[in-house]
């Protein structure tokens, strides 16, 4: 083995062993001290995943129920949005503290509050994935009134 193979093999041991220790390590929250701090600590300005994590994206989860129909209000749509929500995350095996970033899209600023409370229902007071919550126009259909997406990651255990 020539110096340019042994340089490889040693680069090649070092890459897999640092590797090895990023995947055990947990999902960390990023609120660095020179950004201002998390409305309420309701968010987190960021989510850092290692590698060898299984991840979840979800479709926008809007208001409608089992049967396909869409309750009129924004109480009834906001608890259908985030229970469907939470019930996609939970079937791919994963759990509230599993979701990294959730974005909400809404059509009156008014309904922030119901849809937050709807959104601590499922998922907890303490739920804090990084977050953005986006006021828009208009949705897919003119009866949605709040539609919510997710991005899921899942340590593996080794």
């Amino acid at each position: 083995m020539n110096g340019f193979s042994k340089l490889a093999a040693v680069l090649s041991l070092a890459a897999i062993f640092s590797i090895t220790a990023l995947a055990s390590q947990d999902i960390t929250t990023i609120n660095p001290d020179d950004v201002h701090p998390p409305y309420k600590n309701r968010y987190s300005h960021g989510k850092l995943v290692p590698p060898g994590a299984h991840w979840l994206y979800t479709a926008g989860q809007t208001g409608v129920t089992v049967d396909g129909d869409v309750p009129e209000g924004i109480e009834e749509q906001a608890d259908w949005a985030m229970k469907n929500l939470f019930n996609v995350i939970h079937a791919a095996g994963m759990a509230s503290e599993d979701v990294v970033k959730m974005t909400i899209y809404y059509l009156d600023p008014a309904h922030l509050s119901i849809i937050v409370a709807a959104r601590n229902k499922y998922f907890g007071e303490g739920f804090s994935p990084a977050s953005t919550a986006v006021g828009v126009p208009a949705l897919a259909r003119p009866n949605y009134l709040v539609e919510v997406e997710a991005v899921a990651a899942k340590l593996i255990d080794n």
